[in-house]
């Protein structure tokens, strides 16, 4: 494994593990590195503020230079700026996690968001959605150019997060054309059991599609009903986003989409 691929495997498995921490023996089994070559690795790290280590019990954990980096990404990301305050307004009418996610040509990632519920279904700032079981990702996906968007369904390789998730392309891509007409991308349960999630598209001054807001929440607050009746929200929402970016919203998507969608069949 080159050295910058184990740089990058520590500094994930340290964000997954971001509340307890990790010692070096337990990095070292998890990614099967030998323990000589973690502690070389973290000292390097360590030195630049990457991880820090806690003396007690000598856990690492991701240390405080990657906010700078953050920050830096955000300034000179317009998007995220913009969307602020209407992810808070959203937050505030649907009292659920509400989040602007980038596309970045093969996924989503979350950039900025608005409330936690709880750790299980808080959004934070770097989260990677899949553009086949993310709401977000289906409401970009569905609005790429067609060739881009064939190209992409067929390098995806689909893996079931879930019993609900979508693996089959034909049976997404015939999803993508109902989000496309309703511009509303759903996740019912595919990507964390027993939660559900919505997504609308943001637009450009090129008028491409440069991301989706987002609305998460568990399935039991946000049913059928719920979900329809925010959709609109977020449609109206994205639709001002957009105007702000200097893009243009497609005014067909601004007409009330269809009343409610259908739960998948429990498979478990």
């Amino acid at each position: 494994m080159p050295s910058i691929e184990k740089i990058h495997a520590i500094l994930e498995l340290l964000r997954e593990n971001s509340r307890q921490g990790l010692t070096n023996k337990e990095i070292s089994r998890a990614l099967k590195l030998p323990p000589s070559t973690c502690y070389r690795i973290l000292a390097a790290l360590k030195r630049h503020d990457y991880v820090y280590q806690r003396k007690p019990d000598l856990r690492y954990f991701l240390g405080f230079a990657h906010l700078r980096f953050a920050e830096s990404v955000l300034e000179g990301t317009d998007e995220a700026a913009v969307c602020l305050p209407y992810l808070e307004e959203l937050h505030r009418r649907t009292e659920e996690t509400t989040f602007f996610a980038r596309f970045n040509g093969t996924i989503c990632i979350a950039m900025v968001m608005c409330g936690h519920i709880n750790t299980r279904i808080s959004v934070g700032r770097g989260e990677i959605m899949p553009l086949y079981c993310s709401a977000v990702g289906k409401a970009v996906l569905a609005f790429l150019p067609e060739k881009t968007r064939r190209e992409l369904l067929e390098s995806l390789e689909p893996v079931p997060h879930t019993a609900y998730t979508i693996v089959d392309k034909e049976r997404l891509a015939a999803e993508l054309v109902s989000v496309n007409t309703d511009g509303v991308g759903y996740c019912l349960q595919e990507f964390h059991n027993g939660i559900n999630a919505l997504g609308t598209p943001v637009f450009d001054r090129m008028d491409r599609v440069v991301g989706a807001l987002g609305l998460v929440g568990t399935s039991v607050d946000l049913d059928n009903e719920q979900l329809a009746e925010y959709a609109q929200l977020f449609l109206e929402a994205s639709s001002d986003v957009t105007a702000a970016l200097g893009g243009r919203f497609p005014e067909r998507l601004l007409v009330r989409p269809r009343e409610g969608v259908a739960l998948k069949e429990d498979k478990t």
